[in-house]
């Protein structure tokens, strides 16, 4: 038990600490010390900084999923949902203090992302980009999969497009923008 408190802090520290200053600017030492743990029990759960990179995605993605299907489940499928998924990012962009995207943050920050770490973030634009197309076939049907794609490609664009202007302007005002956009792109439907 005393081992997976060890974990878990470690896990925990380092999500904050490289959601708020960066993966790089983050060295093993702080995290070490500011998870009150031994140098030895950090590499007996993470034998390397990637792999606990890795971790710390994994657990981001799972968590972020978790909270926005939570949030989604409540609202009717098709447009609603679609402008439910805008709404959900607006409110935690403002939760969070319009630090961005943890999974953008890091590409940008690593563009030599290793396998692991970048199939958690490949994972989590492929689940928004189904969760779009899912939403979209419930709204026309059928859907001709050329047109499907386009707009399910157009919607995933704006959506992260308005989350880095969130995150760059320190502002909701994107985020709102877009959902304008998206709400007369669903009526064409």
């Amino acid at each position: 038990m005393k081992e997976q408190g060890a974990k878990e802090r470690i896990l925990q520290t380092a999500s904050e600490l490289f959601y708020q200053q960066g993966y790089q600017a983050t060295g093993i030492n702080q995290i070490i010390e500011e998870a009150g743990i031994a140098k030895a029990s950090l590499y007996q759960h993470f034998p390397s900084k990637e792999a606990l990179l890795t971790e710390y995605l994994l657990r981001t993605r799972v968590n972020n999923h978790l909270e926005r299907m939570a949030y989604l489940d409540q609202l009717t499928p098709g447009k609603e949902k679609l402008m439910g998924l805008f709404e959900f990012r607006r409110q935690h962009m403002e939760k969070s203090n319009f630090r961005g995207c943890a999974f953008i943050r890091i590409a940008y920050e690593l563009p030599g992302l290793n396998d692991d770490a970048l199939l958690q973030v490949k994972t989590h634009t492929l689940t928004l980009k189904a969760f779009i197309a899912e939403q979209l076939q419930l709204i026309k049907q059928p859907y001709p999969d050329a047109e499907l794609e386009e707009m399910t490609n157009m919607l995933l664009n704006l959506y992260e497009g308005a989350g880095l202007q969130g995150y760059i302007q320190r502002s909701a005002k994107p985020m709102e923008d877009t959902k304008k956009v998206v709400g007369k792109l669903l009526e064409t439907l």
